[in-house]
């Protein structure tokens, strides 16, 4: 009886496939993923996060790279005034590259570039650093792994730059380390590493040395290298309140703790004028990017071995309620520097201004009667208008706010008129600087199409709407 009930299922089973062929047929193409009608492109938000880094190459006009901390590295290209860029070839197995914790352009060989990549050092993040190199400008790269973390999203991160390429010989590259990992050096255009022995101090500051979740912890270590192309000297900055600058007369054989250096802050920058000798540093008493609240300016003549104080608001100033960093010379005229607050939530950021080598500041803002204020500048944001944030602050903050986190602001160095800066959502710049010094307004706007960085956390497809045409590929 059961074989021949399974017998008659089985005929009739068949005889329905072969009967009703054409409905399963268009039953099946129902049921069939639909035809992709979505035609993917890029999104233009012009920046979203936060830009630690904005580095001109010193001996071709023109050439200006970002680094971010989580959305890679950029290139400018000054025909169209955007960016692009060079890490998109990053796939998940590497995540970590778009880390950039630091970068280097050649000022001998202008095609050659150099990015430090790796994103987090916390115990979680199993993947080290490596060193990408370059030699067409970041078009290709070729990868040199790195045998300890960087920390491109870590505290520090907008200290620097930690990567440097010799000027006397452009085969020769330095990268400051984190975590205790102390000096490096190449020989060979960033091909092989080796640490440099005689390096005495790999920096023991940290945040919070007992956070258990490895963030805090982070110690930024060597910080920022600094090369001298006419003395041949070599100067590092080391994140320790109590030894911030060392220097080696003999390419990096042997480093002496600099005399007289100022103690108890932390060194974000270190920037030289080579033509008068000076070496400017910039200081706060935390690492960044999100805080800091005390910090000063310091000159040191290289020749003499004289320190001198040039805070525009010094740290025993009570009104001295930021650290500094975003220090910036101009290399048509050395004798003109600025300088950012590192952190000044509230009302703004402060930017100074000197042309005499320090000796005196005027202020990017000004106060007026309070809660008004006076400004050296206006600002257009129609490319951007979210960054705005929608708000309407009252005096004396206002929107758009000329930013924050400002750890990077460049004056190029074939151009006094042109500055860009980076903030916690994107690059700001102007072109024409210096009204600032003849009573004028300079108008700053986004300089940043091109450069994304936003965290995509979730996509919505709307019910109807999407074209009907998918273009061929």
């Amino acid at each position: 009886m059961i074989r021949w009930i399974l017998a008659a299922l089985l005929t009739i089973s068949a005889a329905a496939v072969v009967v009703s062929a054409p409905a399963l047929r268009e039953a099946a193409a129902l049921a069939a993923p639909a035809q992709e009608t979505y035609e993917w492109k890029n999104v233009r938000i012009d920046g979203g996060g936060f830009v630690p880094a904005i580095v001109f190459n010193q001996s071709e006009k023109n050439l200006i790279y970002a680094r971010t901390d989580i959305g890679g590295a950029y290139r400018w290209e000054q025909a169209t005034k955007t960016w692009t860029p060079l890490l998109d070839w990053v796939g998940w197995d590497r995540w970590g590259y778009n880390g950039v914790d630091s970068l280097a352009t050649d000022p001998v060989q202008p095609t050659r570039v150099y990015a430090a990549v790796g994103m987090y050092t916390n115990s979680w993040d199993p993947n080290n650093g490596a060193i990408l190199r370059s030699a067409d400008k970041g078009a290709t790269w070729q990868v040199s792994p790195l045998p300890f973390k960087l920390g491109g999203n870590m505290p520090g991160r907008g200290m620097g730059e930690r990567l440097a390429v010799d000027p006397r010989d452009n085969r020769t590259l330095y990268l400051g380390a984190p975590n205790g990992n102390g000096l490096w050096k190449s020989s060979d255009y960033g091909a092989t590493w080796a640490k440099v022995s005689s390096f005495p101090n790999p920096g023991d500051y940290a945040p919070d040395p007992s956070d258990p979740n490895g963030y805090a912890s982070h110690r930024p270590g060597v910080v920022w290298v600094t090369i001298d192309p006419v003395t041949r000297a070599i100067y590092a900055g080391v994140a320790d309140k109590e030894n911030i600058l060392y220097r080696s007369a003999d390419n990096g054989a042997t480093w002496q703790r600099v005399p007289g250096q100022p103690t108890g802050h932390l060194p974000h920058k270190g920037v030289l004028d080579h033509v008068n000798g000076l070496l400017y540093l910039a200081t706060s008493d935390t690492a960044g990017p999100y805080d800091g609240a005390k910090g000063d300016v310091w000159r040191l003549d290289t020749r003499t071995g004289e320190w001198t104080r040039i805070s525009p608001i010094p740290s025993t100033n009570e009104d001295d309620y930021f650290g500094y960093s975003g220090l910036t010379i101009d290399r048509q005229d050395p004798q003109t520097l600025m300088v950012a607050t590192q952190i000044s939530w509230w009302p703004d950021v402060i930017f100074f201004r000197s042309t005499d080598a320090g000796a005196t500041w005027t202020r990017v803002w000004d106060w007026a009667s309070y809660p008004n204020r006076s400004f050296r500048y206006t600002m257009d944001v129609s490319s951007a208008p979210w960054l705005t944030f929608g708000g309407n602050p009252q005096p004396p903050e206002v929107t758009p706010k000329l930013g924050w986190m400002t750890e990077s602001l460049e004056i190029d160095p074939f151009d006094s008129n042109r500055m860009m800066y980076g903030t916690g959502a994107t690059i700001y710049g102007t072109e024409d600087l210096l009204k600032w010094d003849t009573g004028g307004r300079f108008t700053i706007r986004p300089m940043v199409r091109g450069l994304e960085e936003t965290a995509v956390l979730d996509l919505v497809s709307p019910p109807t709407g999407a074209p009907a045409r998918q273009r061929s590929r």
